[in-house]
């Protein structure tokens, strides 16, 4: 018996090269490719520091709260900026609520929705240092620390 060779289509790989319409050995190899590339990117974007426009100086406060009347001391931190640091609980969101403040206690964000009571019971507070370089001598006095960390938290919130 003798074998009839039928004839057939060309196959995938005969008119494309190895693998096949779906998903074959080459657009795996492509896709790898991809992977790579894509990683090799993410990588350097995760490594990289950030660059800043402007470099701030170190900026280094000395932040003191008083009792107004007697003046009797009630807290006191050291804040360190550009990096955040010190003595401060919550030096992080302190720098970052003075940057967007420009440095300027007078310009710091109000908590909105807050009730204080009518207490008069005053406490002064206090920053003398440097923040960017320029010097800082600020003293403001609150009715109550209710009102003096509704107007300046989280500076003086320690």
């Amino acid at each position: 018996m003798r074998w009839i060779r039928r004839a057939t289509r060309p196959r995938w790989s005969d008119r494309f090269g190895r693998g096949g319409p779906a998903g074959g050995s080459s657009v795996r190899v492509i896709s790898l490719r991809i992977r790579a590339a894509l990683s090799a990117v993410a990588l350097a974007l995760l490594t990289a520091t950030p660059a800043r426009a402007t470099p701030f100086p170190d900026s280094h406060l000395t932040l003191r709260v008083i009792a107004a009347e007697t003046g009797e001391p009630i807290g006191a931190a050291e804040l360190l900026c550009h990096p955040a640091d010190g003595s401060h609980p919550q030096a992080r969101a302190a720098c970052d609520a003075l940057d967007l403040a420009g440095g300027n206690f007078d310009q710091l964000k109000a908590r909105t929705g807050v009730l204080c009571n009518d207490l008069y019971a005053p406490v002064a507070a206090t920053a003398d240092g440097s923040w960017a370089g320029m010097a800082v001598h600020w003293r403001q006095t609150f009715a109550n620390s209710c009102g003096l960390h509704t107007r300046t938290d989280p500076v003086f919130r320690f």
